[in-house]
C-alpha cells in the first residue's frame, strides 16, 4: 500500500483485505488481489476476487453487502470484482 494515500483509503484497504482473507479462510474466495488504491479524484479501493462455482449466491451476496457497508461507513469507493472460477 502507498503511504501517501489518504488515511481513510488506507483504512478501507486494510478492511477489504481482512474481509477477503476471512472469506478465503472460510473457503468462499479462492484467491484475490487489490490491484490499485486511489486517493484522487475519487478515493477508493479496487481489486478482484475469484470464488468457486460451488459457493452459494448467499455467500457472495454477504461479501458484496460487506463491501457496500464499508463504502457507506468510510464514504469512498470499494470496487472488488467477484468472479466465478473453477
Amino acid at each position: 500500500m502507498q503511504a501517501t494515500l489518504p488515511p481513510k483509503v488506507l483504512e478501507a484497504a486494510r478492511r477489504v483485505e481482512a474481509l477477503l482473507e476471512e472469506a478465503q479462510a472460510r473457503g468462499v474466495v479462492r484467491r484475490w488481489s487489490l490491484r490499485s488504491l486511489s486517493g484522487e479524484p475519487l478515493p477508493g479501493v479496487e481489486g478482484i476476487a475469484f470464488y468457486g462455482r460451488e459457493v452459494s449466491p448467499e455467500e457472495i451476496d454477504h461479501l458484496q453487502e460487506a463491501f457496500l457497508d464499508l463504502e457507506d461507513e468510510l464514504d469512498l469507493g470499494v470496487a472488488v470484482i467477484l468472479v466465478p472460477h473453477d
